[in-house]
């Protein structure tokens, strides 16, 4: 197998969907079987990633599952992380990288990647390559300074089994720093535009009580300045309740908010 030119890492029990994630998840650690053109195909995908990586100003990483390791990982990557990584630095473990990413926004991103896994495992094998997971989460580049990235995550191939064995991650530094406030993320099918809700877990835990209370004066059908003037606060207060309850329930509107709350009891 072909190391990686600029640097390999090796993981300790990665078998997930997300980079971050150890998942104990049975469909994603069966053993991997070949029919002994993986190699080819292997050096082939690797032609086309350091193409990508060389013309794209992104961060650009290929996991291999089977090996619990990186098999290429761009210059760009590990920059993006505030690190100069020469050709002759190898065998990183990726505590070296997870131990720049907020611990809040890691436990998440474990979570996250978890549920990911489950999802893309039930999907038929064929389809599998459609979907990937953009998350958003926060990095330390110096002292308590942390900048938001953007990472995606698709699946590059499977074995003969249809386990995960490659997969692509893609890495950039958000555009927005002006609000950064944790993860965000979600999956998607690019063939079809089609966006995946995935298990709503720990919703209750994940809302303060401010949060709720807002959000039932939102399911009354209230204004934020009505909202505002009952719980003598300010609209612009309001307003930041409201943004933040859309993140945490990952919904674009109040109506999906208001939703996913009376299926969890929250109102």
């Amino acid at each position: 197998m072909k190391r990686n030119t600029d640097l390999s890492l090796h993981q300790n029990a990665m078998n997930s969907f997300s980079l971050h994630t150890n998942p104990a998840d049975d469909a994603a650690k069966k053993p991997f079987k070949f029919d002994g053109k993986e190699h080819n195909l292997l050096e082939k995908q690797l032609a086309m990633i350091r193409t990508m990586a060389q013309l794209s100003s992104s961060g650009v990483t290929v996991y291999d599952m089977q090996n619990d390791i990186h098999i290429f990982t761009s210059n760009r990557f590990y920059k993006i992380y505030g690190y100069e990584i020469g050709e002759l630095q190898t065998n990183i473990n990726n505590e070296v990288y997870d131990s720049k990413i907020h611990p809040d926004d890691l436990e998440e991103l474990k979570k996250n990647g978890f549920e990911a896994m489950k999802f893309i495992m039930k999907v038929p094998r064929e389809a599998r390559k459609q979907y990937k997971m953009v998350s958003e989460y926060r990095i330390l580049t110096g002292p308590k300074k942390y900048i938001q990235v953007i990472e995606q995550q698709q699946i590059l191939e499977q074995d003969a089994l249809g386990n995960i064995w490659l997969s692509l991650g893609i890495i950039d530094i958000s555009p927005d720093q002006t609000d950064i406030q944790g993860v965000k993320y979600q999956i998607s099918n690019f063939h079809t535009g089609e966006l995946i809700q995935l298990a709503e877990t720990n919703v209750t835990q994940s809302l303060t009580d401010r949060e709720k209370e807002v959000l039932q004066m939102i399911s009354a059908g209230k204004l934020s300045k009505e909202i505002g003037w009952l719980l003598e606060i300010s609209v612009h207060t309001v307003n930041t309740h409201r943004q933040r309850i859309l993140e945490k329930l990952r919904v674009d509107n109040s109506i999906e908010a208001v939703n996913i709350a009376k299926r969890n009891g929250l109102i």
